[in-house]
């Protein structure tokens, strides 16, 4: 009996919101061209790949990634509230130096809590993370095959905090690049991960 299952989880691909950075966490942006394309070659990746079953964000960008890269799988795609990006608040779609300069003292402070930081009306990275580990296992420990999910940057990183045993603070450490893939493996008789192989971009 094979004990071992592979869950691909993947970040959705550009949404190219400008070239200064911005908080954009569950604010429902489409893929722009550019994301587009890397979901094509996302597509062409996974063309040879069995998968039991596709697990999302309802967000549009999400919903969109997995619309290009199962578009020649008959396979399940089920939406999950809790693969949405962290909540930034009144933060949402602002501009990093628009923050720092009308929230100050706010920005200050996430800087130097990072995981427990709330912004007004949002959410932090510890938040999050209780919200995701829950739902994945309990959707890793009620499937059977190989499994894919979908999600934001935010999402993964705090998944991979929890497979790897990083603290929070840590979590900018962990590159995922717009469109890229974690490979990760899950031993269904010890219960535990046994290989990674992160943010491979194709």
């Amino acid at each position: 009996m094979n004990y071992y299952r592979k869950i691909y989880l993947v970040r959705h691909g550009s949404v190219g919101n400008g070239n200064e950075k911005r908080y954009v966490g569950n604010t429902d942006l489409p893929l722009c061209r550019e994301g587009i394309l890397q979901c094509k070659k996302l597509q062409r990746f996974f063309s040879t790949i069995d998968i039991e079953r596709a697990y999302l964000s309802p967000l549009k960008r999400c919903v969109q990634t997995a619309d290009i890269i199962l578009k020649y799988k008959n396979i399940d795609r089920i939406m999950i509230e809790e693969f949405k990006e962290i909540n930034m608040g009144k933060w949402e779609g602002k501009t990093f130096t628009y923050v720092k300069k009308l929230f100050p003292d706010e920005f200050k402070k996430r800087g130097e809590s990072i995981e427990t930081f709330v912004p007004q009306g949002g959410e932090s990275f510890e938040q999050l993370q209780k919200r995701v580990i829950p739902k994945m296992m309990n959707i890793i420990e009620n499937s059977t095959g190989d499994i894919m999910i979908i999600t934001h940057a935010g999402v993964n990183r705090v998944i991979l905090c929890h497979i790897l045993s990083i603290p929070l603070y840590h979590i900018f450490k962990i590159k995922q690049n717009y469109g890229c893939i974690n490979e990760l493996c899950w031993n269904d008789e010890e219960k535990n991960w046994v290989k990674e192989k992160f943010n491979l971009n194709m």
